[in-house]
């Protein structure tokens, strides 16, 4: 069914719950796994983003999965988001969602939902 799933984090708390659920997902169906992580401008200059790379990719070889790992600079995350699946050739996108809505999600945005919005690659949302 699944073949190649591409899972977002920030490192985030929030985010760990998607990155389990796409583990156990690409492990129940065979599914190997790419892991983007977004650097913001911030941790560009303290690389702290690195740990959360090689926090996820240990997950994923704890539970047998195969993974690579994926760093973007300097774009927008959904975009990021959505350029990698194309790219990468997955063929779902499994990401955590904080559940705001109304004028909290017009005002800041939401990644996941501008990744539903644009992505060709069907995507499966995580509460």
């Amino acid at each position: 069914m699944y073949r190649h799933i591409l899972i977002p984090t920030d490192g985030s708390e929030l985010a760990e719950r998607g990155v389990a659920h796409g583990l156990a997902l690409a492990k129940s169906v065979g599914a190997r796994v790419s892991i983007i992580y977004v650097v913001e401008p911030l941790l560009a200059v303290t690389g702290d983003f690195a740990s959360v790379l090689d926090h996820a990719a240990n997950r994923a070889r704890e539970v047998g999965v195969p993974c690579e790992t994926i760093q973007v600079e300097n774009v927008p995350p959904d975009q990021a988001i959505v350029a990698a699946a194309e790219d990468q050739g997955c063929d779902l996108i499994v990401m955590s969602w904080h559940g705001r809505s109304g004028l909290s999600t017009l005002l800041i945005g939401s990644v996941t939902n501008k990744v539903m919005t644009y992505a060709k690659t069907p995507v499966l949302v995580c509460r």
